[in-house]
């Protein structure tokens, strides 16, 4: 999980949050401003994108993340 980023040379932090019960599947990154949800599986090595909000008990997959079938 990341918590910060520089964009244009500037330092933007944020929080990231991860519900009861979600999973971070190996070398998988969260970037700032994310919030996944309750029971909610990312792949290995798949990318959330900053500021978005992964809906509760659902699993994603990729880069960046879309739907896991």
């Amino acid at each position: 999980m990341q918590t910060h980023l520089f964009h244009d040379r500037i330092l933007r932090m944020d929080q990231v949050t991860l519900a009861a019960g979600a999973t971070l599947g190996p070398h998988g990154i969260v970037l700032p401003g994310t919030t996944i949800g309750a029971h909610t599986s990312i792949g290995p090595a798949s990318l959330v994108m900053r500021g978005e909000n992964v809906p509760d008990g659902t699993r994603w997959l990729g880069n960046p993340v879309a739907a896991w079938q």
